[in-house]
């Protein structure tokens, strides 16, 4: 399925506001400027802006295109099969993240999607775990996310 600009320009632009407001509740961190706000309030504003721009970018364009196009490749049953199991991974991995841990997690998810895809070349699926890694590290020790560890680090 393919959906028109502007209805992607209208879901950008209700994620950011909504990421914006939210954002504006967090608290703020004492002696320092940059804060728990700091990057939703950015990401926020980012999604604000691309919203805009899909949005003025169709109405530039001029020409009236439904808002929603059905390819048929997407109804295939390897694809539907692969967006419930992300579905259904991301809601696992949300519920049980303390018990599993991110690490864990994530590599077990990226790995079952990526296998779904066709991708099972070794070096693929070690990228994907090298990047789970890599981010765990990045948001737990560099921004100090507290992120579950798992049982096993």
């Amino acid at each position: 399925m393919k959906f028109n600009d502007i209805v992607i320009g209208i879901a950008f632009i209700l994620i950011g506001a909504l990421a914006v407001f939210q954002a504006r509740t967090f608290p703020a961190m004492p002696g320092q400027m940059v804060g728990p706000s700091t990057f939703p309030t950015i990401i926020g504003c980012g999604f604000l802006v691309g919203g805009a721009i899909l949005i003025a970018k169709y109405i530039l364009a001029g020409e009236a295109a439904p808002l929603l196009v059905a390819n048929q490749g997407w109804l295939k049953k390897k694809r539907v099969l692969g967006f419930l199991l992300l579905m259904l991974g991301s809601l696992v991995f949300a519920i049980w993240i303390e018990e599993i841990g991110f690490v864990p997690g994530g590599i077990i998810l990226a790995l079952a999607l990526l296998w779904l895809e066709g991708y099972r070349q070794p070096l693929i699926l070690g990228c994907a775990a090298l990047f789970v890694v890599v981010v765990y590290y990045l948001l737990s020790q560099q921004l100090n996310v507290p992120l579950p560890a798992g049982p096993f680090i």
